[in-house]
């Protein structure tokens, strides 16, 4: 009985470990320049972001927000990317500290987020031709077996104790 009561309690743990909710909106328009935005937010813990771009040089921002503390993998796609020359992405807390990756097509990272807080996501100095440019936000899976192992280990530790006692 005691077995599964852990495993119940494992599995509300595990459920409750991906429920980050994620929200992408539209940047400061100020920050939006030669680039048309579209967000769908339809795909669940997996927020979108595209827009298509002019001649010249452009600049597109987004802000982030999640209402759970939560690892996320960024990532930038660009069709055809070998129409992008070069980009700045910026990334960090609204008014905090930002980051510059510097960019030359598609573009990747992984981040953890802080309930709370809204970061900033922004494309900048880019140069080049991009047809079409997307964003994605996923929460990245806490595993379900990181759950199960500690009381899988404590079972053990139980094993152990009944073994010396005996």
């Amino acid at each position: 009985m005691k077995k599964a009561m852990l495993f119940v309690i494992a599995l509300f743990f595990s459920v409750a470990a991906n429920a980050a909710t994620l929200n992408l909106t539209k940047g400061d328009p100020a920050f939006t320049n030669n680039a048309t935005q579209e967000i769908d937010l339809a795909n669940g813990s997996t927020v979108l972001a595209s827009g298509t771009t002019g001649n010249g040089a452009w600049e597109s921002s987004f802000s982030l927000f999640t209402n759970d503390a939560t690892p996320v993998v960024i990532e930038w796609s660009f069709n055809p990317e070998s129409n992008l020359d070069n980009a700045t992405i910026a990334f960090g807390v609204l008014g905090g500290a930002i980051q510059n990756f510097n960019i030359t097509g598609d573009f990747s990272f992984t981040a953890v987020l802080t309930a709370g807080l809204t970061y900033v996501l922004d494309i900048y100095d880019a140069t080049g031709k991009a047809l079409n440019y997307s964003l994605s936000v996923s929460a990245v899976p806490v595993p379900a077996a990181l759950f199960l192992l500690a009381p899988a280990l404590l079972g053990f530790l139980g094993f152990r104790r009944k073994a010396i006692a005996a």
